[in-house]
């Protein structure tokens, strides 16, 4: 099983691109200076595809009165064929009609950067980056990570440009949805907004976690989980899912000796492990046996509908354990070069707080401390007394409905 990518994604190679790229910015600029947007036309656009909280949100913009014209801004064929499928209108995002699209709209609908859409045509338009989870790790102009120029770091000019362009591109966003008023002065700091900008209407893609019982989540989500795991039935489910960490190699892979370790401790419990690597992330899970499986986001697109078929979670710095908390299940905090991160990415909230003061620095931590909630019933409730904790926390709708009012705010900003 492997993550590994010949050419990861760095912050610095999506930077240096953006400086390249100025002269199609100031051209692009010129040429939405003046254009007419129609607020009756939103426009969707994800680096993930037609998934999480765009789909989400384009979903419940369908049920408005009246309803906007939808069309969604695809980045490849496999995105078109899906569009066509569900039954979006779709329109290739670099094409001229892509961009004729996107300078017509009167909403734009983003995760993860301009470039969901066309990047070049977005001035002057009602923007909505509903962002893809609630930070722990520091954003955008926050961390110098997000800086990075890689060769060109060392020219003073360039790097003040780029934080520059960074800032006066944020500032265009309308809308930034949180989940809870935790989030409000991180996201403002980070993307340069005031708290009239970043609003605590919760975030489209985890609606999913709060809809119907706790029992029929539960059972959607093991169906899901059945299609990655055959033969699952009622096995237990660990899942880990560790952050991106710029193109860097993921820490915490297993040795062999930990792999062996991991696969005694899933037959004496009858459990299985899921390793969920980042989209972007680089790192070799080739270990092969019948407790552990590679769910990457190829295989399945969408984690939120995974969680409640969890039965615990490991990670490191994702902001997944958010989202997670809000089923309940205990956490296990992997974090092997937690001085390092900290010293180049950047975290927002204390670390200890965040784990309660107790995480691992490699697998074999991990799987004692598994064994411990296992063997302790009070560890085990302590650990899901965090968890509860950490769910009041970072989600304040817990309703089902914040796509549905994501989308009412934007309409009513626009007067579509």
């Amino acid at each position: 099983m492997s993550a590994t990518d010949p050419r990861p994604f760095t912050f610095a190679r999506g930077n240096v691109a953006k400086l390249a790229a100025l002269p199609r910015y100031a051209t692009g600029s010129v040429r939405t200076r003046f254009r007419n947007r129609d607020p009756r036309v939103w426009a969707f656009g994800s680096a993930f595809g037609l998934t999480d909280g765009a789909r989400a949100l384009l979903r419940a913009a369908r049920r408005l009165q009246p309803s906007p014209r939808l069309v969604w801004l695809v980045g490849d064929e496999q995105q078109a064929r899906r569009a066509g499928a569900l039954g979006i209108e779709w329109v290739d995002k670099d094409s001229p009609a892509g961009f004729e699209t996107t300078a017509s709209a009167g909403v734009l609908v983003i995760t993860h950067g301009f470039g969901d859409v066309n990047r070049y045509a977005v001035g002057g338009a009602s923007i909505a980056q509903l962002w893809h989870g609630s930070p722990l790790k520091k954003l955008h102009a926050d961390s110098s990570a997000a800086l990075a120029l890689g060769p060109l770091s060392g020219v003073p000019a360039a790097r003040r440009v780029m934080r520059q362009a960074y800032r006066r591109g944020t500032r265009r966003i309308s809308l930034l949805p949180v989940a809870a008023d935790t989030f409000v002065p991180l996201m403002c700091s980070a993307f340069d907004l005031t708290p009239q900008q970043v609003r605590v209407l919760g975030e489209p893609r985890t609606d999913v976690l709060f809809r119907g019982s706790a029992a029929g989540r539960r059972a959607a989500a093991r169906e899901l989980l059945q299609r990655a795991v055959p033969g699952l039935n009622g096995r237990r489910v660990v899942l880990y899912a560790p952050t991106w960490r710029d193109g860097e190699p993921d820490p915490g892979v297993p040795t062999t000796h930990q792999w062996r370790r991991i696969d005694s401790w899933c037959a004496a419990t009858d459990s299985v492990l899921l390793v969920r690597p980042h989209p972007l992330g680089v790192g070799s899970y080739r270990h092969t046996s019948r407790y552990v499986h590679l769910a990457p986001a190829a295989l399945l697109p969408e984690s939120m509908p995974l969680l409640w078929g969890v039965d615990a979670l490991v990670t490191d710095y994702s902001s997944m354990l958010y989202d997670f908390a809000v089923t309940g299940g205990p956490l296990v905090f992997l974090a092997p070069d937690l001085e390092h991160y900290v010293a180049t990415r950047g975290l927002y909230l204390d670390y200890a707080e965040i784990t309660g003061g107790r995480w691992q620095t490699d697998w074999d931590g991990v799987v004692d401390r598994l064994e411990r909630l296992d063997a302790d019933p009070a560890s085990l409730e302590r650990a899901r007394a965090h968890t509860a904790r950490i769910a009041a926390l970072a989600h304040r709708h817990t309703d089902g409905r914040n796509a549905q009012r994501v989308a009412s705010y934007l309409q009513q900003l626009t007067g579509s």
